[in-house]
C-alpha cells in the first residue's frame, strides 16, 4: 500500500508568542522564565506549569553541549524530498533544547545555537 501525499503549511497564530517566531527570523532563539519562580522553558510558555506565574522573555544562550542526536534517515510525511538529517538534542546554560544539526555529530561536542528563519539550528564547532 503506497501512502497518500500530505502537504501542509501552517502558521501558529497563538497570541503570545510572536516574539518567538519573529526571534528565529532574526536568527535568535528566545525562551521563557517564570515571573515567580524561575522557571525556564523552551519551548517557550506564557505560564509556569509549577506555579501558575505569567513568564518573561529570555535569549537563549547561542552556545551548548551535544547530549544525544538521531539522524533522520525514514522521514515522516512532509520530509520526503529532503535528504538525511539530524535532529540533535543539546544542553545550554538556561535550557534542553531539540535543534536541527550540522556538522559531525559528536556527543559532547560544542555547538553554536541560531536559527534560519523557520526553526532552531545547530552547528558543531
Amino acid at each position: 500500500m503506497e501512502g497518500i501525499p500530505l502537504n501542509l503549511n501552517y502558521k501558529v497564530p497563538i497570541k503570545g508568542y510572536e516574539k518567538f517566531w519573529e526571534s528565529l527570523k532574526e536568527g535568535q532563539v528566545w525562551g521563557t522564565s517564570c515571573t515567580k519562580c524561575g522557571e525556564k522553558y523552551f519551548p517557550p510558555q506564557l505560564h509556569c506549569s509549577k506555579c501558575g506565574a505569567s513568564t518573561t522573555w529570555f535569549k537563549v544562550s547561542e552556545e551548548g553541549e551535544l547530549l544525544t542526536y538521531s539522524i533522520v534517515k525514514a522521514k515522516p510525511q512532509g520530509f520526503e524530498g529532503y535528504e538525511d538529517y539530524t535532529i540533535a538534542l543539546v544542553r545550554t546554560k538556561e535550557v534542553d533544547l531539540m535543534c536541527w544539526l550540522s556538522g559531525e555529530p559528536r556527543v559532547g561536542a560544542q555547538v553554536r545555537i541560531g536559527a534560519d528563519g523557520k526553526r532552531v539550528t545547530c552547528l558543531i564547532k
